[in-house]
């Protein structure tokens, strides 16, 4: 159900989970108290892996749209290590995770605001709204319109229909 906490920051550890259909946001609160999002899970997609080899959750799991999520106990996925070919398709997938994230890191240290949505485009990682490249990608949403507007304006991007934006 939407804003069901499925976990909070310092709760124990009992698994990971997998969103089939559902959207969470993982979050923590930053040092003056302000909400810092730190990842949002698009289905389908695996969240809170590194609970597997920690006593407590490093952040809270917020669920932002309804869909369908479940557990995977801790036990399973670790017996699930002994099995060659889980091992090697469970790496599969942590591996992909790694690219995207440094693929996001790597956006993130562009300081235009006009290029950094750019790349992110380019990248494909405007896949759902513009709210959500804005969060992804460390900008307001305000700068992210701003900088889209931009791209049009420029040419080297399309704006076919509202909140929708492609390469020419």
């Amino acid at each position: 159900m939407k804003g069901t906490v499925l976990f909070r920051e310092g709760d124990p550890t009992d698994g990971m989970f997998v969103s089939l259909t559902a959207a969470v946001r993982m979050e923590r609160i930053g040092p003056d108290g302000e909400l810092v999002t730190i990842h949002t899970v698009e289905s389908p997609q695996s969240f809170a892996e590194a609970s597997i080899f920690a006593d407590r959750y490093h952040c809270d799991a917020v669920v932002l749209t309804e869909g369908d999520i479940f557990r995977i106990p801790t036990s399973v996925i670790l017996d699930g290590f002994t099995d060659p070919e889980f091992s090697i398709a469970y790496n599969r997938i942590m591996s992909r995770q790694v690219q995207a994230y440094r693929q996001i890191v790597e956006i993130m240290s562009i300081r235009s605001a006009v290029e950094r949505v750019y790349a992110a485009v380019v990248a494909g990682l405007l896949d759902t709204s513009v709210m959500n490249l804005s969060q992804r990608i460390a900008l307001t949403h305000e700068a992210t319109y701003r900088a889209l507007r931009t791209l049009v304006s420029q040419g080297r991007l399309e704006n076919p229909s509202r909140g929708k934006y492609k390469l020419p």
